[in-house]
């Protein structure tokens, strides 16, 4: 191997540890979003989502890629790993507050409606979630 083969090998070695350290610590605060999400949520995705309920697998889903995208623009201009889990914290709030804010303003009735497999009360939630993750991850670039 050349001298620029040995480089890219060091630099490998050096950055590995980075890498491993922001991805178990955005595994971790995933974990929690999900954890917190469920709980705080009227109905019980997983167990719904078990039972092949397709409105609870599309509403977690969006729900997740809304706050997983901001997370991902956190880590790529973050200058420490503290300083990605408060913005991804922020980002945990704003799903938490989008479901809120149409279970209270919206449709009442809507957490009632995915758990009795109403698909469009899932997709409407999930897209929700996920298109407000999309306009806090630009807002979360410095």
């Amino acid at each position: 191997m050349g001298p620029g083969g040995w480089a890219v090998v060091a630099y490998f070695t050096e950055t590995l540890p980075h890498f491993l350290a922001y991805f178990a610590a955005a595994l971790a605060l995933a974990a929690a979003f999900l954890l917190l999400y469920v709980t705080v949520t009227p109905h019980r995705e997983f167990a719904l989502i078990r039972e092949g309920n397709s409105a609870a697998a599309v509403q977690l889903t969006g729900t997740f890629l809304g706050f997983a995208i901001p997370v991902a623009v956190v880590i790529g201009h973050s200058v420490s790993i503290p300083d990605m889990l408060l913005w991804g914290a922020v980002a945990a709030l704003v799903q938490l507050a989008v479901f809120v804010a149409i279970a209270r303003l919206l449709f009442r009735e809507i957490s009632a409606r995915i758990a009795d497999r109403c698909t469009a009360s899932g997709i409407f939630v999930g897209g929700m979630g996920l298109g407000v993750g999309v306009l806090q991850a630009a807002c979360m670039v410095p």
